[in-house]
């Protein structure tokens, strides 16, 4: 008896393993459906938030600081990875001392990035900001780098 049951189990497993090794497997073999999906880009509003955490999209005006003040901002590629405008900063460091009791201000790129996605949103979570004409003025506060607010999760 034993010799019958070795022989049935070899039969079984054989049987086993044919019915595994085609399923599965189309006429042919393995067929590729293309490239793997990507993530998917995002399609919701984009905002940024100024220094009052006021959200704006694609905004004219923005606080960017407590002392400094984008104006006449012309966006591009808004939404994307990296939102590039041009303007002008309006520096309030100097209120008091400005030349001419002018509010002094100079052309800049403003360069936003780091997208941050929130519910239904995103938010740009930081700027940097290069003077067109180099080198800022010496009384132009530091904005070259700036961590812009985002709303918690």
């Amino acid at each position: 008896m034993v010799p019958r049951r070795s022989a049935l189990s070899a039969s079984l497993a054989a049987g086993l393993l044919v019915c595994v090794t085609g399923c599965g497997v189309a006429d042919g073999g393995v067929r590729s459906e293309g490239p793997a999906p990507t993530r998917a880009p995002w399609t919701g509003p984009v905002y940024v938030l100024n220094w009052e955490s006021e959200p704006a999209e694609r905004p004219g005006l923005m606080d960017l600081t407590d002392y400094t003040t984008l104006d006449w901002m012309r966006w591009r590629d808004w939404g994307s990875p990296r939102a590039t405008a041009t303007g002008f900063v309006m520096d309030y460091a100097c209120a008091s001392d400005c030349p001419r009791d002018a509010l002094p201000s100079y052309r800049v790129e403003i360069v936003l990035s780091g997208l941050v996605k929130r519910q239904y949103a995103a938010y740009y979570s930081h700027a940097a900001v290069t003077p067109v004409h180099r080198p800022a003025p010496d009384w132009a506060e530091d904005v070259s780098s700036v961590s812009l607010r985002v709303p918690k999760p």
